[in-house]
């Protein structure tokens, strides 16, 4: 058997791990399935198996041992892959590894004894382990009670654990409100504002898009998501957390825009989010295309109907079906081009909330924007469905909002096209500038957070262009880097505040229920620290937590440490 390892062949007979050998095989032969040949013996196929990874073997052996045993070469063949096993990981089970038990005259390696931490160790050890299994895991408290249970740790009960939790949560709420925004990484503060709901209580949510920062959380007592509630709650992180908000991004609820302009004390520093237009939008023209498929349908039954009665010699009757059949034909066209008006339509709204063309790449300005969307509203206010027309009174009471990301581009972006005036003097050639940067902005936005691969061509072109004109110009460079990154900065949907919503609803629903808001707000609060803290794994923020993009040095890199429990070495 030794000849498998390599090793100098042993005697059967004075093998010490003989019966060793015997059991791996026997149990085996309960993992792998039962021998078909149950008089070929263990000891035999130890010898077939022994004579086959002979590094010597004569010319002939496995013929030879065919005829010995009776058996076919196949057979032998397979005895031979079923010794394998004896060298292979044993299923299921914590059984010692086979290879340190085979080797015939040789010392086994001794199981390393396990280190026996202090109290003090298993209970920072027991703490970790509850913290990542509610953060990122999300176990609940009895499931986490079983885990606990095989884990070298005392364990609790599941009221024990949620005491503990709760604890915690009480530890991150002070580290999380006192945060100091004063000297983030960002010269401008845009912020995605929202509330999401359980056990009947709003929570309240402030996100920096660029790094997914949870700037702001809040749980009110008495449920009143109201601008009486998010007022104050802003106030409180601009003036004690001193986060300098420029302006903010939500969704079309009433509170949002007079919050903001009470807090700003600006008119023009809220814009509503374009994604649930659009989607809302794609909404009607699926409603739209299945009753064109039903019309369709009725026409083409009526017609049915038509052809089957032509034979039947009944002239009124044959009017009647020829009358109806004339008008599925127009109900069914009338439909079609419902659905296609509103299609072309609504593809003038989605251009009109671009903020690049994808053609020229030439920036968009408000007043191109608006005119593209006052001429689509004023086309589908004149189609005859009431659904589409509430569309289009919809979109004009909330354009104000809609288009306000526009105005923060150009505010921003006119000191750079002065400085690379002063610098060229070129109107022509500025303006190609500016939209080569463009252009590749537009078509990486595509390809990242479209998943359009399809622009890949496109935009390493787009590359090589920009590279000509500014290679070597530390100006330029440096220029077209400021507006790359103010085309990042720019926001018009409240996606990322989105993105935390998806994250905390499934981590928080396995709760079920909460004592009181309090609890809640603890819950909330250990989130936010475990997700601001945490190491993105891919995507364009891999490698980075949250607050290390913005900025943001707590001095503990690690979470739960930062709560007191350190690891254990």
């Amino acid at each position: 058997m030794e000849s498998i390892i390599t090793q100098p062949a042993c005697p059967s007979v004075s093998c010490p791990h003989r019966s060793i050998c015997y059991q791996t095989l026997s149990e085996w032969r309960v993992r792998r399935g039962q021998y078909q040949r149950p008089d070929v013996t263990v000891s035999d196929r130890l010898d077939i198996a022994q004579r086959y990874y002979e590094p010597d073997r004569p010319w002939g052996e496995v013929v030879g041992l065919a005829r010995e045993y009776e058996l076919s070469r196949t057979a032998i063949y397979d005895i031979t892959k079923q010794a394998v096993v004896l060298f292979e990981p044993r299923l299921p089970g914590p059984a010692p590894c086979v290879k340190r038990l085979l080797p015939c005259e040789t010392i086994s390696q001794p199981v390393a004894k396990e280190k026996t931490n202090t109290r003090e160790e298993a209970e920072r050890q027991r703490n970790r382990l509850i913290l990542t299994s509610v953060f990122p895991g999300g176990v609940t408290m009895r499931p986490l009670e079983e885990i606990l249970k095989e884990a070298p740790v005392e364990d609790w009960s599941d009221i024990s654990i949620w005491r503990f939790v709760n604890e915690s949560g009480t530890k991150a709420y002070p580290i999380l409100t006192q945060v100091n925004y004063a000297n983030v990484s960002l010269p401008l503060i845009l912020v995605d504002i929202d509330e999401t709901f359980f056990d009947g209580y709003p929570v309240l949510f402030v996100v920096e898009p660029l790094s997914l920062s949870i700037c702001g959380f809040h749980v009110p007592r008495d449920g009143d998501r109201s601008s009486n509630t998010w007022a104050p709650f802003l106030l409180t992180l601009q003036e004690d957390q001193h986060l300098d908000i420029y302006a903010g991004v939500g969704d079309a609820a009433k509170p949002y825009p007079g919050t903001l302009q009470a807090i700003l004390e600006r008119d023009d520093r809220f814009q509503e989010d374009i994604f649930h237009q659009l989607r809302d939008l794609e909404t009607l023209q699926h409603k739209l295309e299945n009753g064109a498929y039903r019309a369709f349908a009725a026409e083409y039954k009526t017609g049915a109907q038509w052809h089957k009665e032509s034979a039947i010699d009944d002239a009124h009757r044959s009017a009647q079906l020829q009358e109806k059949l004339g008008q599925a034909k127009m109900e069914s066209l009338r439909w079609a081009e419902l659905h296609d008006d509103l299609v072309e339509y609504a593809s003038w709204v989605a251009d009109a909330f671009e903020i690049v063309d994808l053609r020229s790449g030439e920036i968009r300005s408000r007043e191109t924007n608006e005119w593209l969307l006052d001429e689509a509203i004023a086309k589908m206010a004149q189609l005859d469905h009431p659904d589409v027309v509430k569309m289009s009174e919809r979109l004009h009471k909330h354009k104000k909002y809609l288009l306000c990301y526009l105005d923060w581009l150009e505010t921003q972006l006119f000191p750079l096209q002065a400085e690379l005036h002063a610098y060229l003097h070129e109107p022509e050639l500025e303006k190609v500038l500016l939209q080569a940067v463009g252009r590749k902005w537009r078509l990486q936005h595509e390809i990242q957070s479209m998943q359009r691969r399809a622009f890949r061509p496109s935009l390493r072109q787009a590359e090589q262009e920009l590279a000509t004109w500014i290679e070597g110009d530390t100006f330029l460079e440096q220029w077209s880097t400021k507006v790359y990154t103010l085309l990042e900065w720019v926001q018009r949907a409240s996606s990322a505040v989105e993105n935390i919503n998806s994250i905390f609803k499934p981590l928080v629903t396995r709760k079920k229920h909460f004592d009181n808001s309090d609890t809640l707000l603890h819950f909330v609060a250990l989130f936010v620290l475990w997700h601001n803290m945490r190491v993105f794994k891919e995507g364009k923020r891999k490698d980075h937590s949250p607050f290390e993009i913005l900025g943001i040095d707590l001095g503990e890199k690690d979470w739960r440490t930062l709560l007191g429990y350190l690891p254990v070495q």
